[in-house]
């Protein structure tokens, strides 16, 4: 279960276009909620992206997990999740991540 929450944020990581100040605050946003806030709103946080159905129901279903994790779990995730994203490295590897979708 730990292993599916950090997969999940690393892929919501790489998927976060750098030169988009407005996306990547939403996804900071969604992944606040994540750990922070209600399921209320952490599936009000995730509408700016439109998911469809199937995709909401797997992001509660993560939501449901993440809360059953102890607090400083969840507290490690988030410092961690701050290094990543502060990273030059990052970066550049979310321009590669972009390139890879766009390529689907």
């Amino acid at each position: 279960m730990k292993l599916a929450v950090i997969l999940a944020l690393v892929t919501l990581a790489l998927y976060c276009s750098p030169a988009s100040a407005e996306i990547c605050q939403n996804f900071l946003n969604v992944i606040k909620a994540l750990f922070l806030d209600t399921p209320s709103s952490y599936q009000a946080a995730l509408e700016f992206f439109n998911p469809d159905a199937d995709m909401k129901d797997a992001m509660i279903q993560l939501k449901s997990l993440v809360d059953t994790l102890p607090s400083n779990t969840t507290e490690n995730i988030l410092k961690f999740t701050l290094i990543m994203l502060s990273r030059h490295t990052c970066k550049q590897r979310w321009r590669f991540a972009e390139s890879c979708v766009a390529q689907r």
